[in-house]
């Protein structure tokens, strides 16, 4: 008797990437207040899909995001002094991810975030769970893919720490580019 094979189709992947964002600080607005924007967004991380059916994927992975946060404070008829800090975050996404059309995913789920920045003095930090959606598309060849993942995400949704009665929550609507390799 000839023994039969199925090969199965490998559903783990390793992808590393590189993401570009719009982001800004989420807080009570005041009327006349200083305001806050942020410059030079850049992220980039890896992340492990481990996967649970064909197209349902458990992914988590390590991100590191940098920024350039300015505070542009009220104005009061004399000359004002607009202050920048940069802010680093390290991101430990805990997604699920499932996969439709061949093509496209979906993606999100909460993120734990760790704050790198050397205190900020007018931004609050952001160390705590947050949260964040996506959808994307991938093209796959042989044990590789290429993808492309926008998506949107807020910080310290529930801050580790919170010193102030409102709380800042950074806020990104971003996209990230990578490469993939399925084993």
């Amino acid at each position: 008797m000839v023994p039969f094979c199925l090969q199965a189709q490998s559903t783990d992947e390793v992808r590393i990437y590189y993401g570009v964002a719009g982001a800004d600080y989420v807080y009570p607005a005041m009327d006349g207040g200083g305001s806050y924007e942020n410059a030079n967004f850049k992220e980039f991380g890896i992340r492990y899909l481990k996967g649970i059916s064909e197209r349902f994927s458990i992914e988590s992975g390590v991100n590191y995001s940098s920024s350039t946060a300015i505070f542009h404070p009220e104005y009061r008829g004399e000359p004002v002094t607009v202050n920048e800090e940069d802010y680093h975050l390290i991101s430990v996404p805990i997604y699920a991810h499932y996969t439709f059309w061949k093509h496209f995913f979906v993606n999100g789920g909460p993120i734990l975030d760790f704050d790198g920045a050397d205190n900020p003095s007018f931004i609050d930090k952001q160390p705590g769970i947050g949260y964040s959606l996506g959808f994307g598309g991938k093209y796959a060849f042989q044990h590789f893919s290429l993808f492309i993942n926008p998506n949107f995400k807020q910080h310290a949704l529930i801050p580790f720490h919170k010193n102030t009665p409102h709380h800042q929550k950074l806020t990104e609507f971003g996209v990230q580019f990578g490469v993939g390799y399925r084993f």
